[in-house]
């Protein structure tokens, strides 16, 4: 009988925190990238996708989506959830991704983060509001902002 209870409580549990969780997430949208400049030669996949496309100024990123920059080649996108939330500079043989890029309207919370696989970002953050978080990863580590302007710079092993 106490196994049945305790069954039943862990379930019930679960099945709250995965509804807050979905009532959380509908009030999240993706929030967008756009190519505001782009110097050279790079190509993006959407997300979902296996083909590689190239990219061209106005493009409009989101959430999954990567980059890759080839030699010689530079791209500057403007970050923006419930407001502009960075402006990055994505520098030569560079691959990253937008590995989570949403934002809660009502709740004023923009939630980024880039997973830079390889090469150089430049980063310059404005100051988040509330909870917002802005993170970069890197295979090694991940570094969590609250507004600044610094530069992530992954080497091959």
């Amino acid at each position: 009988m106490k196994r049945n209870i305790v069954t039943l409580i862990v379930g019930l549990t679960a099945l709250t925190i995965t509804q807050m969780g979905s009532i959380h997430a509908q009030g999240q949208a993706m929030s967008q990238a756009r190519v505001v400049e782009l110097q050279g030669n790079a190509e993006f996949m959407k997300s979902g996708s296996e083909k590689w496309m190239p990219l061209a100024n106005g493009a409009v990123l989101s959430e999954g989506d990567r980059l890759k920059t080839a030699m010689d080649s530079e791209i500057r996108l403007e970050l923006s959830g419930n407001a502009k939330t960075a402006e990055i500079v994505v520098r030569q043989n560079s691959d990253f991704i937008f590995k989570t890029f949403r934002h809660d309207e009502p709740a004023k919370i923009d939630n980024t983060l880039l997973d830079v696989q390889i090469g150089s970002v430049l980063v310059k953050a404005e100051k988040l509001v509330g909870d917002s978080k802005f993170e970069v990863k890197t295979p090694t580590s991940i570094v969590g902002i609250r507004g600044t302007t610094f530069e992530v710079n992954v080497s091959q092993s």
